[in-house]
């Protein structure tokens, strides 16, 4: 306790020199305990998104015999709308239903519209949240819209169907049955930002879509022979089931249902998503971890020189009060530890503050980032060390040289 107590007395009287020493380790252990709660974090949250995907998780589908039948409709027949109802009571399905049961958003369906006795051909898409839709004439759509038939078409469809344009505007137009009020006029230089950025529509199309609200879009398209095909099953097994054991069941009930079906239910394993998204979050994991490393190799590296710089001149400063403790009976070895402790001392007071920082800067940070920040007992463990390393490497040489001084010099110099 003596060593310790002497030690943080001569790091009181030197405080601006320590602290300029400090800097750097600071740096270093911050860093750790940052990025490695970033990555603490990261790791938490992606894998909750695995867990999402997870081991419950599969999908049903239907693989025929006759890899070339040409009758589309006979392909899709081993899943009706009628077996989703039934499965959904086997012992452990938590939830089943169709693999492609709604709309495909993405896409454009084209119909024929129609006013009056005139008729066009028209592309239409569903709005989307992030549709860029800009209006030459009328306005465009607003949140009243959603429970109702209305279209904002583009210009070539008004040029088509009505004299000029602006006189679109208020009309109602045929589409498959359904009466569709106009309430604007797209700018079609603005039609390329329209499109969803997945794919390039206007590479395929020679104008741009015209646009209606998602239920009315629904309604149209329902309309088409394939709105009921259904393409598979996706099946989510109850806590504690196994999911193929579950999926089994539901083959074997399928089979039941279908018996005179040419062709093989097979279950899909979604499990290879969980592992690939594991996979690429330990590979960024062990970037991180390196990144972390660099760091605080080269700021500790940088801090401990500056610890050994203190302590040399420490122990010049020193010189004569070493040489009386030699003198009356104080051992190398004594003199030794003296000076190691206090470098110890100022590297773990350097590794104190950091890890103080280090915690605020996370919480700080968890401000800026999408997923809570992680501080890890093991980061702090770590920090702790070497701290305490970076103390015994850099300062063992200045303590080594201050235990060699000659007794009568030191007390004489």
């Amino acid at each position: 306790m003596d060593l310790i107590k002497n030690a943080l007395v001569n790091i009181k009287g030197h405080k601006l020199r320590v602290f300029m020493a400090l800097i750097w380790i600071i740096i270093g252990i911050t860093s750790v305990i940052l990025i490695s709660s970033i990555g603490n974090g990261l790791k938490e949250e992606v894998s909750k998104t695995v867990t999402n995907v997870g081991p419950n998780k599969t999908s049903i589908y239907f693989e025929s015999e006759n890899a070339y039948m040409n009758d589309y409709n006979i392909f899709l027949s081993p899943f009706t709308y009628s077996d989703i109802e039934e499965l959904s009571f086997i012992d452990g399905v938590e939830k089943i239903g169709p693999t492609n049961s709604g709309i495909d958003e993405s896409s454009i369906y084209s119909f024929d519209a129609s006013f009056d006795k005139k008729t066009t051909y028209i592309d239409l898409s569903p709005l989307k949240e992030d549709s860029n839709t800009n209006t030459l004439y009328g306005r465009s759509f607003s949140l009243d819209d959603e429970d109702r038939n209305v279209i904002m078409i583009t210009m070539q469809n008004a040029t088509d169907l009505f004299n000029s344009p602006e006189d679109a505007i208020g009309k109602g137009i045929t589409i498959n049955g359904y009466i569709f009020e106009v309430i604007g006029v797209l700018d079609e230089n603005y039609a390329s930002d329209m499109y969803d950025t997945s794919y390039n529509y206007d590479e395929y199309y020679n104008m741009p879509t015209a646009y209606v609200p998602n239920k009315s879009f629904e309604n149209l398209v329902k309309q088409y022979d394939y709105s009921t095909e259904i393409y598979g099953l996706d099946l989510v097994a109850s806590k504690n089931y196994d999911v193929f054991e579950v999926a089994n069941k539901v083959i074997e009930r399928l089979y039941n249902l279908h018996p005179s079906i040419e062709g093989t239910y097979m279950t899909e394993d979604l499990s290879y998503l969980a592992e690939s998204q594991m996979y690429e979050l330990e590979s960024m994991t062990s970037s991180i971890n390196k990144v972390v490393i660099l760091i605080t190799f080269i700021s500790l590296f940088v801090g401990g020189i500056g610890v050994m710089n203190v302590m040399y001149v420490s122990v010049m400063e020193r010189q004569r009060e070493i040489g009386i403790r030699r003198a009356i009976g104080a051992k190398p070895r004594a003199i030794l530890i003296q000076f190691l402790v206090e470098s110890i001392c100022i590297t773990i007071l350097g590794g104190v503050l950091g890890i103080i920082v280090g915690l605020f800067a996370t919480n700080y940070a968890a401000n800026y980032i999408p997923f809570k920040a992680i501080p890890s007992v093991n980061s702090i463990l770590f920090a702790s060390i070497i701290t305490i390393l970076v103390g015994v490497i850099f300062g063992i040489v200045p303590a080594f040289k201050a235990s060699r001084l000659d007794p009568i010099k030191a007390i004489y110099k």
